[in-house]
């Protein structure tokens, strides 16, 4: 599904002024938890995080946004690739995920397809460049944006800011299963937070089928994930925490987008034993050949 957000959103990882670029796919799952819920619409089985839409691309494949393998920042992708390339790409168009042919050349790293090539280091990326390097396409701008609530305790004006992402480019969730009619309904309530003062809110733009590999030696998370099993797991862990109604899950190490998996894995959904409080932390993944 390919979406176009119409207002900020602000996905904090600690406070009201931090705000990532992406959305994670815990963060969509819970808010498609809660519409399904009330609804009675089918929940999708799994979903992945949104990822950026280079919508120049020549076709489908090379629009659609996908986190960079984390074995391939730390290796390179073949011999004679430098990593040190592939760690300035965090995305990359699914389209270098099926080719399989990447190379190192003069300007940087580049996945090669059959119409030509594209930088994954500059596909798009987050706005930062070192010195002698071009701009690059960025993600979109980071903004702060001013509210004003009236305190309980003393009865005056209590003003707040929030961290907020604008979007520049469309988005992309792949999803298994499920009602696609949940997805518009999200649109029009928003994801993230501070969804009460409009953040958040998106349009869907298409639905379309993608097909993945069904086995292979390595899995790569298209989300947030806690895998459990595994045999070894390569890419960045994180310990997390998240506030539900009736107290606190975690804190969890979790692998999170790009990591990648071997063994027999499954993962894990954390539930609090003393409260209905769920975190679903089993994204959407994909075999790597």
């Amino acid at each position: 599904m390919v979406l176009r957000f119409t207002s900020p959103f602000h996905v904090g990882r600690w406070s009201l002024m931090d705000s990532l670029d992406y959305v994670p796919s815990d963060t969509i799952y819970s808010a498609l938890f809660s519409l399904s819920a009330s609804t009675g619409l089918e929940m999708p089985k799994r979903v992945s995080s949104a990822y950026p839409v280079n919508p120049e691309g020549r076709d489908v494949e090379e629009r659609l946004g996908m986190p960079v393998p984390a074995t391939w920042k730390v290796e390179g992708f073949k011999r004679g690739i430098g990593g040190k390339y592939v760690k300035k790409a965090r995305f990359m168009p699914l389209a270098c995920l099926r080719s399989g042919s990447v190379e190192e050349g003069g300007d940087g790293f580049k996945c090669r397809l059959p119409g030509g090539s594209i930088r994954l280091d500059r596909w798009p990326c987050d706005g930062r460049t070192e010195a002698g390097q071009r701009p690059c396409k960025g993600l979109g701008s980071r903004v702060v944006i001013s509210r004003n609530r009236i305190s309980r305790h003393v009865v005056n004006a209590d003003p707040y800011k929030i961290a907020a992402f604008i979007p520049s480019v469309p988005y992309v969730i792949y999803f298994e299963g499920g009602d696609r009619r949940l997805f518009e309904l999200l649109g029009k309530v928003g994801i993230g937070g501070e969804r009460a003062v409009g953040l958040g809110k998106f349009e869907v733009l298409e639905f379309g089928e993608v097909e993945f590999l069904e086995g292979g030696k390595a899995a790569m998370l298209l989300g947030v994930g806690r895998p459990v099993g595994f045999k070894n797991a390569v890419g960045e862990w994180a310990v997390r925490s998240w506030r539900c109604t009736h107290g606190i899950i975690g804190p969890l190490s979790v692998l999170l987008d790009g990591g990648v998996v071997e063994g027999d894995f499954e993962f894990e959904d954390v539930e609090r034993a003393d409260s209905p409080c769920l975190k679903k932390l089993s994204p959407l993944w994909i075999w790597l050949s």
